[in-house]
């Protein structure tokens, strides 16, 4: 019996789960506590997240004159909107605004899976989001090419489509007066102006036997090197005068400077006409003309005057070069469409290209600000979805924080 009594005494084999039985409660409440202050985190970057969210709303509908009556409620719906209630209790936010500033600020306490374990540790989660919304205003102009070959495979049709669609969508995208303004410059080798410019000190009909009663309303490219560039014009300087010329293609449509009506616009669009060669230098530079305040068009805004201003061209070829004022050699017309490109990016302006299925890739390519503004549609009817990724991406472009 005694002998039993001692083998008890030294048996320890149920020490480990007395031990343990002891050291399971706290061990397990360090693991919770350490979980509720990882949530903790993660609820700050939650709420940081809601608060930058409500910050952008709001001020988005300060920018469009939409202004909440009450700030702090439509704050406070948004912040609740992108948090979980239930992991952040007591959720206080409030908002001011100071002009279009808006600044909401937020804050609540964490829901602890054991309330009371972590006692001497603040669970209170709070931030603060500011934002700033403007409305950018748009200048835009569609430079089309209007040649011969555009006649073929349902170019020109499909080309009317899409641009009458994007014209539709940034009417709706244009929520303010002279939000977005867009021209239209049709080119073969000339470009149409119109004879409403007959007696501008920047056109010369010096070498033509043309007169201001008998022109037709086109111009040939400018002298090098003025003819890649937008250096005003003016009679002490003859190359940088526009060469008046009558019109090798009759149907060429002119072209329209910068306008907000939207029903001219899309008429205009469907006068086109297929016809002639291809100079896409001329088309180019008159947009570029069309987008700054010098002569010979100057109803463009500025960025002195207008900070927030994006001016955009959108080029649209399905040839290679062919013709100039001065040769059919296409590898000399190219370089001077280089020049073109290079100086129209240095004005700021930004360039979307397209290339119609033939043309030349290269050149598109490395004339679009960034080679993801290239576009190398491979049929007509791509023309239109093309366009809608563009009218779409311009639309964005207006807002920013």
């Amino acid at each position: 019996m005694w002998n039993k009594i001692l083998a008890f005494g030294r048996d320890r084999r149920g020490a480990i789960a007395v031990l343990f039985a002891v050291a399971i409660y706290p061990v397990m409440m360090m693991i919770v506590a350490a979980i509720d202050l990882s949530r903790m985190s993660q609820q700050q970057a939650r709420l940081q997240a809601a608060l930058d969210a409500a910050a952008l709303f709001v001020a988005r509908l300060v920018a469009d004159g939409k202004t909440p009556a009450d700030l702090n409620a439509t704050a406070r719906s948004i912040v609740l909107g992108n948090i979980n209630p239930s992991d952040l209790l007591n959720v206080t936010v409030t908002a001011t605004m100071d002009n279009t500033n808006v600044r909401v600020a937020g804050n609540g306490t964490l829901n602890s899976m054991v309330p009371g374990l972590l006692i001497n540790t603040d669970l209170s989660v709070r931030g603060t989001a500011g934002a700033t919304w403007r409305t950018k205003k748009i200048d835009l102009v569609l430079v089309l090419d209007n040649t011969g070959s555009m006649s073929s495979s349902g170019k020109m049709t499909a080309l009317k489509t899409a641009a009458k669609n994007l014209i539709d969508t940034m009417a709706l995208v244009s929520n303010r007066p002279d939000a977005i303004r867009i021209g239209i410059v049709p080119f073969d080798v000339q470009v149409r102006i119109g004879t409403t410019y007959k007696n501008e000190s920047w056109l010369t009909y010096a070498g033509t036997s043309i007169t201001s009663s008998s022109w037709t309303g086109c111009v040939a490219d400018r002298d090098q090197s003025y003819d890649v560039d937008d250096t005003t014009p003016t009679s002490a300087l003859p190359g940088t005068l526009f060469p008046a010329r009558n019109c090798t293609n009759s149907n060429l449509t002119s072209m329209m400077p910068l306008s907000t009506d939207w029903t001219a616009l899309k008429a205009k669009v469907d006068a086109m006409s297929p016809a002639g060669n291809t100079n896409v230098t001329i088309g180019l530079v008159w947009g570029l003309h069309m987008l700054t305040q010098n002569a010979p068009l100057t109803t463009a805004r500025t960025l002195a005057t207008e900070p927030d201003l994006e001016r955009i061209i959108i080029l649209l070829t399905d040839g290679d070069n062919t013709q100039n004022r001065w040769t059919t050699n296409g590898t000399s017309i190219d370089a001077r469409t280089d020049l073109a490109c290079t100086n129209t990016k240095a004005n700021g302006v930004r360039l979307y290209t397209i290339r119609v299925i033939n043309g030349d890739a290269s050149l598109l390519r490395r004339c679009a600000t960034t080679t993801s503004m290239y576009y190398d549609v491979r049929s007509a009817s791509e023309l239109v979805p093309v366009f809608q990724r563009i009218a779409a991406e311009i639309g964005q472009l207006r807002l920013t924080q």
